[in-house]
């Protein structure tokens, strides 16, 4: 076969192991990865060299071990592949409470129908609601006509006085979500092993064009599985398979090609 490259990242699935083989199913599966940016397959030969004490070569050096990784570059963090390589599920809830931090927001200069009214982003839950100004200094809910440095509290919406028209504060509170997706660490994560394929393209020295495959028999995710850094600036995210020792007589890696007609 002529030589080939790799002229698109590729896809990946994952199949979990169960009792012993790969299972493909709707459950055990999983492809939907978002934007795959790169693929880089990694293999070290480890030896261990046998001194010669008459030479300044060294007598032999035999392989002792095979290492190998594939490392997955992702322009996004899909949540449910997260909860699958940490052995979790993702859930969906359903009125369920969720937190606000540090909302900010600014008491009119003007009054609307004679009262100085700010509308939160949610309606806070009950014995939730926390209100300080720029020191942090916490202001105290009142039921009566509010004085300076204190507030009322109506469903979505704060009541403050003329004296503190223009006042920055800061609020923090739950609200009931009416919908919303949980998944995260385990207690006690336990975390399974699949079967990798990743399914791509390539095309050959006259053009050629073709369809590629790598399948890793057996693998699990090894070190540091960090979530997605959170900031202005949206940063790749990258999943590393450890290749393990492959089932009976199966290659621990298989690549595969064929032509697109």
């Amino acid at each position: 076969m002529q030589p080939i490259y790799f002229s698109k990242a590729g896809k990946l699935q994952l199949n979990k192991y169960v009792n012993g083989i790969p299972v493909r199913s709707a459950t055990t599966s999983y492809f939907r990865n978002g934007a795959v940016q790169q693929i880089t397959p990694n293999i070290t030969i480890n030896g261990s060299p046998i001194a010669d004490g008459n030479s300044l070569w060294n007598a032999a050096n035999p392989d002792t071990s095979i290492e190998g990784t594939l490392a997955v570059q992702l322009g996004f963090m899909p949540p449910e592949l997260y909860a699958f390589i940490m052995g979790d599920t993702s859930e969906e809830l359903t009125n369920t409470p969720f937190p606000i931090v540090d909302e900010e927001i600014t008491v009119p200069m003007e009054p609307t129908g004679g009262k100085y009214i700010v509308k939160l982003k949610h309606e806070p839950l009950d014995t939730t609601f926390i209100l300080v100004d720029k020191n942090a200094k916490p202001w105290d809910e009142t039921d009566e006509t509010p004085a300076s440095g204190k507030y009322i509290l109506d469903g979505d919406e704060l009541e403050f006085v003329a004296a503190d028209a223009g006042k920055a504060l800061f609020v923090s509170y739950d609200y009931q979500a009416a919908k919303a997706t949980r998944f995260g660490l385990p207690k006690t994560p336990v975390r399974p092993t699949y079967e990798l394929i990743v399914s791509s393209e390539a095309a050959g020295e006259d053009e050629t064009l073709y369809e590629a495959a790598i399948v890793v028999d057996k693998c699990k995710v090894m070190g540091s599985i960090n979530p997605p850094q959170q900031g202005g600036t949206p940063q790749p995210v990258t999943v590393t398979f450890t290749i393990l020792k492959p089932r009976g007589n199966n290659r621990a890696v298989d690549y595969t090609v064929t032509p697109i007609e």
